[in-house]
């Protein structure tokens, strides 16, 4: 390469693959034709409304060569070989997201799945639509409702956002019969965002807290995943203080988790949205069943990842984790001698032999492992969802059924709870001149502990974003529980390096 070229960084091996294969089939003067580069280069510029930036993609350097271009008619041979770099890795952080050209390990996939990143489909994107960039980059872009419309409210936001909304004090509880200074605050900051309409807050008089003030400000709960109680707490106060800038930082970080969502998806799919604690179960591209979910505490996060559902545990015993065992358990222990008993909790060396509970030094356990026995009371509940992982996790049945009922659903150790747990295995098991649905209820009554595999493997994809919108750009924001938002912004503002790159 010529001392004057832009050393181009280390990427995925697909990448790699994909850029020589695609050098090799396109002719010299490909990025000298006229219009392409120049086509290239207005379709970079696009990649701002994709919370993508433009300069990881040397544009400023592509912008030269096209001067240089203009000036005297030809691109030069390690110019075409960026130009192609830059198509390609567009392309690629476009349709499957850029955290995969930083090499981060944001999802756990399955080996079964199979290789995600394939350098032949990437190549076929570009040299199918090699005669205008504009098509392949509309082919790229992804089509899934929830991108399309978080895009379009990106844009929106980006455009008619303020460069701050008015800031509510600290203070008190408010609700419905206040009258201070602060209730006019609440009132300004929510006609800011258009939740009220502009009279309402610019009243000459102190106007109270009242039924109008309230039904806007439950909407802003609802819109960002807090109890709609119609009250000014601590929770609603923070979020009503994030700045318009940093939501859009947030925006354009789930962009970019959407761009995984979007490759990750299949017709036939369970998703386990972790930010709403909520999953859909997808046949057909369509939503056949869907419910709510219990999801791991901050600090036993529930993992991403993808895998195959392959088999349910009916009437399952739980072998108690070492983590939640010390944790969890011991400190209850320690307190009720009759915490084992009163759960059917049963004590087992490493050989496999029962123990008693006088067999065991509770200051100081070692060697024992805890089951708790099949029935109501167990914490797995009726059936337990398994896929393979290395995380230990799964989807289960469980007896806190009332924890369903609040908003803020993040109560486990990193499995997935969920409501109705039998209704959904009863939709995995439906097949056509498929009987295992009857041997599950079957097992069920018996009251006996079995694995039942499923007709054929379902997909399991466990996402997470703190972002979306509906079809009329509408936002809503999720609390992000798992505090990875600014994390991920930050890797993706990394611009690519560049080494100066002279247009002779």
């Amino acid at each position: 390469m010529p001392d004057d070229c832009v050393t181009l960084p280390d990427g995925p091996k697909a990448h790699l693959q994909a850029m020589s294969e695609f050098q090799q089939a396109v002719p010299a003067d490909y990025w000298a034709r006229p219009g392409r580069l120049l086509s290239l280069i207005e379709q970079l510029e696009s990649l701002r409304a994709d919370g993508l930036e433009p300069a990881n993609y040397y544009l400023d350097t592509l912008i030269q060569m096209q001067e240089f271009l203009h000036t005297w008619g030809v691109v030069l041979p390690c110019d075409a070989e960026l130009a192609s770099f830059s198509f390609l890795s567009a392309l690629s952080d476009l349709q499957g997201g850029r955290a995969t050209s930083l090499d981060q390990d944001t999802i756990w996939y399955s080996p079964l799945l199979g290789n995600r990143l394939r350098a032949e489909a990437l190549t076929t994107l570009a040299l199918n639509q090699a005669s205008t960039p504009a098509e392949a980059f509309a082919l790229a872009r992804p089509t899934l409702p929830l991108y399309v419309n978080l895009r379009t409210a990106y844009q929106q936001a980006l455009a008619h956002f303020p460069a701050r909304w008015p800031q509510v004090p600290a203070g008190a509880v408010l609700e419905l019969g206040d009258r201070s200074p602060r209730v006019d605050a609440l009132r300004e900051r929510l006609a800011a965002e258009d939740y009220l309409p502009e009279g309402n807050a610019s009243a000459e008089q102190p106007q109270p807290f009242d039924e109008t003030l309230q039904g806007a400000l439950k909407q802003f709960q609802r819109r960002h995943y807090l109890e709609p109680d119609g009250k000014l707490g601590p929770q609603t106060l923070a979020q009503l203080n994030i700045s318009p800038s940093r939501r859009l930082r947030q925006i354009k970080t789930n962009l970019e988790r959407l761009r995984w969502l979007a490759a990750d998806m299949e017709p036939n799919l369970l998703l386990v949205d972790i930010a709403a604690a909520r999953i859909q179960y997808y046949r057909a591209g369509d939503i056949i069943w869907s419910g709510r979910a219990q999801v791991g505490q901050p600090l036993r996060e529930t993992p991403r990842l993808k895998s195959l559902i392959t088999h349910v545990t009916v009437n399952p015993t739980w072998t108690i984790p070492t983590s939640i065992f010390l944790q969890d358990q011991l400190p209850r222990i320690q307190r009720n001698p009759s915490y084992l008993a009163q759960r059917n909790i049963r004590i087992f060396n490493r050989q496999g032999e029962e123990l008693g509970e006088a067999d065991v030094d509770w200051n100081d356990p070692r060697g024992i492992l805890l089951r708790q026995d099949a029935g109501p009371g167990n914490a797995l509940g009726k059936v337990v969802i398994r896929f393979s992982n290395p995380f230990a996790v799964y989807l289960h049945d469980t007896p806190s059924s009332g924890l369903f009922d609040t908003s803020n659903r993040f109560y486990s150790s990193g499995c997935v709870r969920v409501e109705n747990a039998l209704d959904l295995t009863a939709k995995l098991f439906e097949h056509e001149h498929s009987n295992r649905w009857q041997e599950v209820q079957a097992l069920r009554a018996s009251g006996e502990t079995r694995n039942v595999h499923l007709p054929r493997s379902v997909p399991v994809l466990l996402a997470y974003w703190t972002a979306e919108a509906d079809d009329q750009g509408k936002l809503y924001f999720r609390p992000d529980t798992y505090q990875t938002d600014d994390r991920l912004l930050a890797e993706l503002s990394q611009v690519s390096a560049t080494t100066s790159h002279a247009i002779q």
